[in-house]
C-alpha cells in the first residue's frame, strides 16, 4: 500500500507542477465565473485591468457591500479621487487578499475599505481557487484551513478546463465591460413584521464560544488580514474597516474589533441608519435608500479622515 501511494505521489507531482506552470489568460479565469454572482467577476477584472479610470479608493467585501455602498454617489461627494465598489458575493477573507493584489498591481490605490461583519468567516471563499495565482493556492495558509485540498483540486481542474477550451477554441473573450461602478441594489423594502421576528430571534441569548475557541476559529482570517496589511504597508495604502452588520444584531461592534484596530480605522455606521426598517431589502442587505444613507455617511468619513 505504501509503495502504491509513493508511486501515485511520484506520478502526480510533476503533473501538478506542469499544470501550475501553464500560462492561462487571467481574464478567462474571471470570465469563466459567468454563472456566479450575476457574472460580476468579469466586470471586476475589466474595471481593474481594462478600464483606464483611476481606483483611488476600493471597497472590498461581500453582497452586503455590493448592495450597501453606492460608489458612484460617494465619488461625487469626495474630493480625493474615484471610489469603486469591487465587492464580490459571499464570504472568505482570502478573496480580499486576492483582489487587493490585483488592484495594487495595476492601480495607484490610496485607500481600501474592507467590509467586516459581526464575525469573520473561518472558511475559504468559493471562488478563491478559480482566480487566485497557483502559488497562493499551492502554498496557502496551511493552518486552520479546512478547504486547502479542495481548493487545490478545484484550481487545477479549472486550469485544465480553461486550457482545453483555449486549445479547442471553445472559449472566446467576451466584450470588455465598461461600467465604472459596482454598486447594485434593490428599491424594495422588507416587511416590518419580518424584521421584528428576525430581531427577536437574534436577541435570544445563544451559547457563546469560549475565548480559546474564538481565537482558534478566527486564526484563518487573521493570517490573511496580516497579509493584507503587509501589502498595504508596502504600497502605502491606508486601511479602513467598514462594519456592515445584519438587521437586529446584538453586536454594536464586530467581535474582531481589536484585531482590525491593529491595522486601521474601524468605521461603524450610525445606529439610526441601521435600525431604520425602511432601509432594508432583507434582513442582511440594505436597499437603495439605506445604501444611499450609508454612502453619504461614508463620504463624510472619507473627507474627514483621508487627505
Amino acid at each position: 500500500m505504501r509503495k502504491l501511494l509513493k508511486n501515485i505521489i511520484l506520478f502526480l507531482t510533476p503533473v501538478l507542477i506542469i499544470i501550475s506552470l501553464l500560462p492561462v489568460n487571467k481574464r478567462f479565469k474571471y470570465q469563466g465565473l459567468k454563472n456566479d454572482c450575476y457574472n460580476h467577476g468579469i466586470w471586476v477584472y475589466d474595471r481593474i485591468f481594462n478600464n483606464s479610470k483611476a481606483i483611488d479608493i476600493a471597497f472590498l467585501g461581500s453582497s452586503r457591500t455590493i448592495n450597501g455602498v453606492n460608489d458612484k454617489l460617494i465619488s461625487g461627494k469626495i474630493n480625493i479621487g474615484e471610489a469603486v465598489n469591487l465587492a464580490y458575493c459571499r464570504l472568505g477573507r482570502n478573496i480580499t487578499y486576492v483582489l487587493l493584489k490585483d488592484i495594487a498591481q495595476d492601480k495607484n490605490l490610496k485607500y481600501i475599505f474592507i467590509e467586516v461583519r459581526e464575525n469573520e468567516s473561518r472558511y475559504s471563499h468559493p471562488i478563491f481557487p478559480y482566480i487566485a495565482q497557483s502559488s497562493d493556492v499551492i502554498l496557502p495558509n496551511p493552518f486552520f484551513n479546512r478547504d486547502i485540498f479542495k481548493d487545490m483540486w478545484t484550481h487545477f481542474a479549472y486550469k485544465i478546463e480553461i486550457t482545453q477550451d483555449i486549445i479547442y477554441q471553445n472559449k472566446s473573450a467576451v466584450p470588455i465591460k465598461t461600467d465604472g461602478f459596482g454598486f447594485s441594489s434593490f428599491k424594495d423594502t422588507v416587511s416590518s413584521d419580518k424584521l421584528e421576528k428576525i430581531k427577536i430571534k437574534r436577541s435570544t441569548p445563544k451559547t457563546e464560544l469560549s475565548k480559546v475557541e474564538q481565537k482558534f476559529h478566527g486564526n484563518y482570517a487573521r493570517i490573511y488580514l496580516k497579509k493584507i496589511s503587509e501589502i498595504c504597508i508596502e504600497r502605502n495604502i491606508d486601511i479602513f474597516f467598514l462594519y456592515l452588520p445584519s438587521y437586529g444584531t446584538n453586536f454594536d461592534k464586530p467581535n474582531e474589533y481589536d484585531t482590525y484596530k491593529k491595522y486601521g480605522e474601524v468605521l461603524i455606521p450610525p445606529s439610526h441608519i441601521l435600525e431604520n426598517q425602511t432601509n432594508w431589502y432583507d434582513e442582511n442587505h440594505l436597499n437603495q435608500t439605506g445604501a444611499n444613507e450609508i454612502s453619504l455617511w461614508i463620504a463624510k468619513q472619507i473627507n474627514k479622515n483621508c487627505q
